[in-house]
This record gives structure tokens, C-alpha cells and sequence, in this order.
């Protein structure tokens, strides 16, 4: 195996100022960022296969895990649900391998997209976010 792996229990997600992931008050058990690109046909008559070229990037950012209400105005209920309703980019930082130094960081603007709070009648009740990047995300070590 190359390089060194890494357990997914030290992930890092901040998202309008708030830990998601990590850190001393994280509520995420999951998270993921998957980066895609637009695929352009680019084929021609005459022509018997397909050519493809690429697009513009983008980028998508979930997480799930234990809902939180709090009893602040800072809690992660009010964040979050404040952030859906208010519209607007807000800043997010993620680091796969955790928050130490040297680490590797993705920072961009996302949208609130989608806020879902679940109750299950035999389980803890959760949540999980969904967030749409807005702009360029920067990668740093």
C-alpha cells in the first residue's frame, strides 16, 4: 500500500463558524466532499466515437451525524437553520486528516442547500446538512 492511510475519525469540517466535524464539539459521524466536472460532448459528423472535454468544476459537501439544539444563538441548530433561510455563501474549511498542522485543507464559500433534522421513534435524533460550493476551493497544506 502506498503512502500512509488515515482514519476518517479525525476529519475536520467547519461550515459559518461552526465545528461540524472534529474539533472539541463536532456533531458529525460522516462526511464527504465529492469535486466533479461538466463533461462537454465534443463530437462531430462523420466521426464513429464520441470525444469529451472538460468542463467547469464543482463541488458538493454533506454531512450527517447527532442533532444538537443547544441554548444559544451559536448552537449548531441555529447556525445551521439560520444559514438555509438567510441564503447567501458562508466560509468552510475541511481537512480530511484532521486539524493538526501540516495537514492538508480545502476552503471555499458554499450554499446552504439543504438542512434535515431526523427523529427516529428507536434512535437519536440526527441531522445532516447538505451544502453546494460557491466559487473556487482553494487546497493547502
Amino acid at each position: 500500500m502506498a503512502g500512509t492511510p488515515y482514519a476518517g475519525k479525525d476529519a475536520y469540517l467547519t461550515f459559518a463558524g461552526i465545528e461540524i466535524a472534529g474539533g472539541a464539539s463536532g456533531y458529525a459521524s460522516e462526511v464527504s466532499v465529492p469535486f466533479s466536472a461538466a463533461e462537454i460532448e465534443s463530437g462531430v459528423m462523420g466521426r464513429n466515437w464520441v470525444d469529451y472535454i472538460q468542463g467547469q468544476a464543482s463541488h458538493t459537501i454533506s454531512a450527517s451525524g447527532a442533532w444538537d439544539a443547544g441554548t444559544a444563538l451559536l448552537a449548531m441548530d441555529a447556525i445551521l437553520y439560520g444559514a438555509l433561510n438567510a441564503g447567501g455563501t458562508k466560509l468552510f474549511e475541511c481537512m480530511p486528516q484532521g486539524s493538526a498542522a501540516a495537514r492538508i485543507l480545502y476552503k471555499g464559500n458554499a450554499l446552504c442547500t439543504g438542512y434535515e433534522i431526523s427523529m427516529p421513534v428507536a434512535g437519536r435524533i440526527g441531522f445532516s446538512l447538505a451544502l453546494r460550493g460557491a466559487g473556487s476551493v482553494t487546497r493547502s497544506i
